[in-house]
């Protein structure tokens, strides 16, 4: 190869060589384009995501602001009633300078509550809530960037909750969803309230109620049983007259209607004050065994006129003393041996009284009509009868063993009974009671000294002269001659100038009634015994006889034989 040819070759190297070098640098220029752009990509993805950051840094302080926020609300309407200072509050509380500009709640709540007014916080001065709201309870409003929800809860609650929010996306639904919280914590404390404001307003309504029907009975209980009181102490005084045969028999009459018409009064009077409370028991203690002979001497003259076998056996086991109320154990007896009699037409009735497992179980049983296991349930239910034809041959309310069950009941106890329709009936009452330790001071007799009841000076303070004339006849049947006065007042006057060994003491009187003339006499000294005579049973009557300084209670209406035992009792003081 010649020396030309070798220099062509190498001018063709040169020239590949130069091209070659031309294409590199274009392609690392190119390269330091493409690089360039994907340093700017990512210094801008790196500010997005710097920027994104703030943004949910600021979305998750804002979630922790409000959910502290819940909670200390939420709080303060547990342990405190919505009050406008903290409704108030709440809405300045939600405002901030970014998302929330302006919060309006109004409300109305019937019963009125004290918050029945408007609250407002941040920029905004005019809110009208779209109609459509009572209707969906929240609605959005776009283009006002209102959120409106509704605290309604009709008829007692009414209003609404209003926030201006300027935020999209994330940002407006968490809002949204907060805000939600917040008014419905608000309208729950409302409602708690007024339930609150409505127990309050019930339970004094109850408590009215109550003492209405306490005034109520109390009035009803006097005004029945003391003109009772005339017509029983008349017809007793009238057996001690000369009757002719005729008379005997109306007397018999009026006696019967008169025993009768008391009974329906203490019925109805007993069932009415055990269904308001107002029946307390009175526990002390009693001799079974005397009671039993009570029993016996009460009914053996009623089985009799029936030509019927009454037995009563009260058993060895039974201890001496037990305590409880012996007026109401009596009573509970007394009806069922009563209703025994009553449904009896031949036969026995048999009454028996043991003691088994501290318990007092005490049985009636009968040969009579007995009552049909289907009709039994009604037994017990007041004012029914298991006949209630027009054809029935046995009178009464149908309260009778309505009150043996609620009494006993209220001693712990329990009736049931064992019949048969035509094979007669069996009731058992069994009631714990607890044994009375006898002790020789209250063995022996209360009073050693008794004067004379004839030797008395007494003091009757009595207003009607229906009263005044029975009480007045019955001490002359003992040998007494009283001094009657019409008042409190006038027996103030006559004990300042004699003195007297009882006072019997009417407790609802004119111009000074018995309690206060009462008080009176103990606050200036007086010691000698002082009797109430009421037309009141009830324990809170009895209480106030007590609490006046009244020593004990005869009740309306009475008989002789009870008016001379208190006499006896308390005339040796």
């Amino acid at each position: 190869m010649d020396q030309n040819q070798h220099i062509a070759l190498l001018h063709k190297k040169l020239q590949r060589e130069k091209l070659a070098r031309k294409e590199a640098e274009k392609l690392l220029e190119i390269k330091s384009h493409e690089l360039y752009s994907a340093k700017k990509l990512i210094e801008q993805s790196v500010e997005k995501l710097k920027a994104q950051a703030e943004v949910d840094s600021e979305l998750l302080a804002y979630q922790a602001k409000m959910e502290n926020m819940l909670s200390e609300y939420g709080r303060l309407f547990l342990i405190h009633p919505p009050s406008e200072k903290i409704i108030q509050q709440l809405t300045e509380s939600l405002i901030d300078s970014l998302s929330v500009t302006a919060c309006r709640i109004e409300i109305s709540t019937l019963p009125d509550i004290g918050i029945s007014t408007c609250f407002s916080s941040g920029r905004r001065q005019e809110w009208f809530p779209p109609s459509s709201l009572g209707d969906t309870g929240i609605y959005w409003d776009s283009l006002e960037g209102i959120l409106w929800i509704s605290l309604s809860t009709l008829p007692a609650i009414s209003g609404f909750f209003a926030i201006r929010i300027r935020a999209t996306g994330t940002w407006l639904l968490t809002i949204k969803k907060h805000m939600a919280l917040f008014s419905e914590m608000l309208r729950s404390s409302i409602g708690r309230q007024l339930s609150f404001e409505e127990a309050i307003a019930a339970r004094k309504q109850a408590e009215a109620s109550e003492q209405t029907t306490r005034d109520f009975l109390a009035m009803i209980n006097h005004e029945l049983r003391t003109p009772l009181n005339g017509v029983l102490g008349s017809a007793e005084l009238l057996e001690d007259t000369q009757l002719t045969q005729h008379q005997h028999k109306l007397l018999n009459t009026l006696n019967h209607s008169g025993e009768l018409l008391r009974a329906i009064i203490n019925d109805l009077l007993d069932y009415s004050k055990i269904n308001a409370g107002m029946l307390e028991l009175s526990e002390k203690p009693f001799d079974c065994y005397s009671m039993a002979k009570k029993i016996d001497d009460i009914f053996q003259h009623r089985a009799l006129e029936k030509r019927l076998k009454l037995s009563v056996c009260c058993s060895n086991s039974v201890p001496k003393l037990l305590i409880g109320d012996e007026d109401r154990i009596k009573q509970i007896y007394v009806n069922l041996i009563g209703n025994a009699i009553k449904f009896t037409s031949m036969g026995h009735v048999n009454v028996s009284i043991d003691w088994q497992d501290s318990k007092l179980i005490f049985t009636v049983a009968d040969s009579g009509c007995g009552i049909s296991p289907e009709q039994q349930h009604k037994l017990f239910k007041p004012f029914s009868q298991v006949d209630i034809s027009s054809k029935r041959v046995h009178e009464g309310t149908g309260l009778g063993l309505a009150i043996c069950k609620k009494l006993a009941n209220q001693m712990q106890g329990e009736i049931n009974v064992d019949s048969k329709a035509g094979s007669g009936a069996t009731f058992t009452i069994s009631l714990p009671l607890t044994i009375h330790e006898l002790t020789v001071s209250e063995d022996s007799p209360h009073h050693d000294e008794h004067r004379y009841i004839d030797e008395l000076k007494v003091l009757v303070v009595e207003d009607l002269k229906t009263n005044q004339m029975i009480i007045k006849l019955m001490l002359n049947k003992m040998g007494l001659n009283p001094t009657i006065v019409d008042n409190g007042q006038q027996a103030l006057d006559i004990l300042n100038k004699h003195s007297f060994d009882v006072i019997l003491m009417d407790c609802r009187m004119p111009v000074m009634d018995g309690y206060c003339a009462t008080k009176k006499l103990r606050e200036h000294g007086y010691q000698k015994p002082i009797l109430a005579l009421t037309a009141g049973t009830t324990t809170a009557e009895r209480l106030e006889c007590i609490d006046a300084g009244m020593d004990d209670i005869l009740c309306k209406p009475y008989q002789s034989r009870e008016l001379k035992e208190m006499l006896k009792k308390w005339g040796a003081h």
